[in-house]
């Protein structure tokens, strides 16, 4: 049988604290792309494939809408 337990979910409320949440999981590149309207989604694209391409087998993407 389980014993109990408790955890503690803390959500980070800016995308500051979510940075610094995502980089103490380890050994993890973090780039920061804003604002991005329309006219420059090709940036983004851009950089993924500069990511995959590098050597990189996975890439995580996040992205927040205001």
């Amino acid at each position: 049988m389980l014993g109990k337990y408790s955890t503690k979910v803390v959500l980070p409320k800016s995308k500051s604290d979510l940075a610094r949440a995502i980089n103490n999981l380890g050994h993890v590149q973090i780039k920061v792309l804003e604002p991005i309207r329309k006219s420059n989604v090709k940036l983004v694209t851009n950089e993924i494939d500069l990511l995959v391409s590098g050597g990189n087998k996975t890439v995580s993407v996040i992205i927040i809408k205001n």
